[in-house]
């Protein structure tokens, strides 16, 4: 079996293979997915080194992080070497038979940089990561709704998505002109406020025994060589569930799960709905824009 592209044939194989038992799904299911989402996930997915989480035999045989380009791959798929001290060369998704190719080879969960191959020290989004404490998905609901309110008055659009595990992503697009030390002391900025505003719900304490059920503001992905769930990704986990861009209305909402949207359920949901991050990248956020308007919000709050 294989799939034809426009100058490339992807050879498809163990198609019948169940990578999710509980839910039935083969590694045929997933090839097909990977083909007909290649429009919308293809365009975070271009020009970012690309590290997968390879489920060889299903995800109940367990799986593993591959980062570096295997000598194997065809001369059509992109690397890039990145790196100072350690330099790496990573494989970079650019075509739909690319998706197709890294899927057939066990790869069910896609990540990211957050910055793009041009530019790898200047990322091109900040993202606050926000897991729940002890399956407190509300704190995670209102976390995601202040960090909206706050990107707006700092002139940062806000996108969000689920990660298809326990959590959200809060994700504001950049104009990448800013180094990573620079995004990540903005987040912690914004974390910080967030924090002083609601001390009892919020925290930026990184060990978990003195968060004291408190939500912690993860920024860690916000550093050179860290890695996002791509949106759309799979992620190896019972139900197949897909790390899924939403509307902020459903944030609002009681029904959300952060494991909500699955390889079953995404076809009927786009077929209804416009992909939410369609337009991500026709407004971004300035870092020092909105430093020099977190400056005047951090005044109001010591008032």
């Amino acid at each position: 079996m294989e799939y034809v592209f426009d100058d490339v044939t992807v050879a498809l194989t163990n198609t019948d293979r169940v990578m999710y038992p509980d839910a039935g799904i083969t590694k045929g299911d997933v090839l097909a997915y990977y083909k007909d989402i290649a429009g919308v996930m293809l365009p975070e997915l271009r020009d970012r080194a690309l590290s997968l989480e390879r489920f060889t035999k299903g995800i109940d045989a367990g799986g593993f992080f591959q980062k570096h380009a295997q000598k194997h791959y065809p001369p059509w798929i992109r690397q890039v070497t990145l790196g100072t001290k350690t330099r790496v060369t990573y494989p970079v998704c650019d075509t739909p038979a690319g998706l197709v190719y890294f899927a057939n080879q066990g790869g069910l969960a896609m990540h990211i940089w957050t910055s793009r191959v041009a530019a790898p020290e200047h990322p091109d989004m900040l993202v606050f990561d926000l897991d729940p404490p002890d399956g407190r998905f509300d704190l995670v609901r209102d976390a995601a709704l202040e960090l909206r309110e706050l990107f707006e008055t700092l002139e940062l659009p806000a996108f969000v998505k689920t990660t298809g595990g326990k959590g959200l992503h809060v994700v504001a697009p950049l104009d990448a002109t800013a180094p990573f030390d620079a995004v990540a002391a903005l987040g912690n900025r914004i974390a910080g406020v967030l924090c002083r505003r609601h001390p009892d719900k919020f925290t930026q304490e990184f060990y978990k025994k003195d968060r004291q059920g408190r939500l912690y503001l993860d920024l860690m992905r916000n550093a050179l060589g860290a890695t996002i769930i791509a949106p759309y990704s799979l992620r190896g986990r019972p139900g197949a569930p897909i790390s899924a861009p939403i509307e902020w209305e459903e944030v609002e909402g009681d029904a959300l799960r952060p494991d909500g949207v699955t390889l079953r359920t995404i076809r009927a949901r786009l077929d209804l709905l416009d992909d939410p991050w369609s337009n991500l990248r026709h407004t971004l956020g300035s870092v020092a824009v909105a430093e020099a308007a977190l400056a005047r919000v951090v005044d109001d709050v010591r008032e």
